[in-house]
Formats: C-alpha cells, structure tokens, sequence
C-alpha cells in the first residue's frame, strides 16, 4: 500500500519537472506496473491459515492482508465444522485445507464441493469453497456459495465481506458498499469492512470523509501503521 501510494506521488513529481511527453510516458508505464504489483499482492496474501469458532466468526482479514488500496477478503480454515463431520469427511476437509495453505485452489475446490453437497450446513466448508472459486475466478460460483451461506448463517460476516469483494472487483461500487455496511451493521469492530470502506470511499467514491472516518475505525482496532499513511494522504480538512 505503502509502496503504491509513495510511487504515485514520486511519478507526480517527476511529471512536474520532466517534458511532457517523456512524464506522460512515465506515469503509464508507472501505473501498469502498479496494477501489477497490486494484483500479484491481492491473490498472494490470501493464503489460508486460520478460523475462529464457525459460530461466532471475527476473522479480520481479507484481499489482501495489508495491501495498500485493494479490498480485503478473509480465508477461513476451521479445525471443526458445524454440524460434526464423519471421519471420513473430516479427513476430505483436512486434505481441502492443506491444498489451501499450498495454494491448490482448483484441488482443494474438487474436494470441498461435494463435502458442501453432503453437509450444506457447514458454513465453514461453504465459506472456503466460495474462496477457492474466487480465487481461480470463477466469481458466479463464488457469489452462489456465499449467498447459500448467508441463507443458513446471516450472522457469516466474513461471506458478506467477500461478496463486497466480489461487487468491488466488478466495478459495483455501491452494491460493494452495502455489503461492507452491512458487515458493520452486525459486527461494528469488524477491522477490514472499515478498511474496505476507506478504500472504496477514497479511491472510487470520491468522499475523503467517509474515508477519513472507516480508516481511523481500523486504526484504532488494529493498531496497523499504514492506517496514519493513509490519513495523511487525504485531503487536509479545512
């Protein structure tokens, strides 16, 4: 994020003093090169490690981890599932989660898919299927998933945070911004809404309050540092 953030401003600069249509040269390939950097950070820092009780789900990560202006989207391994699952299917889900550490997306997806099918109750499976599909793309599936997930578990706010994902990664910034809402509707100290938020309302909705707002609400939860980088690069209140 950091990174990002201060290439821009130094591609800023060197417009002012280079001719222009050296500068212009420079910010294009600047700024191609950014967007490269910023998807290769997004889809690298989804490795799946760890999920609280399915019961009662705070995990507050998302696309990426710390990733300067990209949305966030949490990945949701559980060592138990709700309802209990047979031997047998605990050790399918076991094998799904090691793909997910090892980034077999398309692997752990084969082996979560019917395990959705035979138990359709268990959030945390839908949950992790939903974001191997997302993660090879296959973004109709992914939304089906978390929209059954939310029909059994409206409380899942890490599956209402994808779906912002999703809707942001589309280019549907308000329906991002209702999903985000909605998440802090249920869960107000849920960090990486109020991240996403400050992103959206920064960088696509033009409302440097509402950002300044959602960055300091995950400043003060997370303690994280480039919140205050973030805050200084917004527009200087009056």
């Amino acid at each position: 994020m950091t990174l990002i953030k201060h290439s821009v401003s130094n591609i800023l600069v060197a417009q002012s003093i280079a001719k222009p249509w050296r500068a212009l040269r420079r910010v294009s390939g600047a700024l191609g090169m950014l967007l490269l950097l910023s998807h290769c950070a997004a889809m690298s820092t989804l490795l799946p490690v760890t999920e609280p009780s399915v019961s009662a789900p705070t995990e507050a990560q998302a696309e990426p981890n710390a990733v300067a202006h990209n949305a966030t989207a949490t990945a949701v391994i559980s060592p138990t599932v709700w309802p209990a699952l047979t031997a047998d299917l605990a050790e399918r889900y076991q094998q799904a989660k090691t793909l997910m550490r090892q980034q077999d997306y398309a692997g752990a997806s084969q082996l979560l898919q019917p395990l959705a099918e035979v138990v359709p109750a268990a959030a945390g499976i839908r949950y992790n299927l939903a974001l191997c599909y997302w993660q090879l793309a296959q973004t109709e599936a992914a939304r089906l998933q978390l929209t059954q997930l939310l029909e059994l578990r409206p409380d899942y706010v890490a599956a209402s945070n994808l779906l912002g994902v999703i809707a942001r990664q589309a280019g549907h910034f308000r329906q991002a911004e209702r999903h985000w809402l909605a998440v802090l509707n249920q869960q107000a100290d849920y960090a990486d809404a109020h991240k996403n938020l400050g992103f959206l309302y920064e960088l696509y909705l033009q409302q440097p309050e509402q950002a300044r707002y959602h960055y300091t609400q995950y400043q003060q939860l997370t303690g994280d540092p480039l919140a205050e980088v973030w805050l200084s690069l917004l527009p200087q209140q009056e």
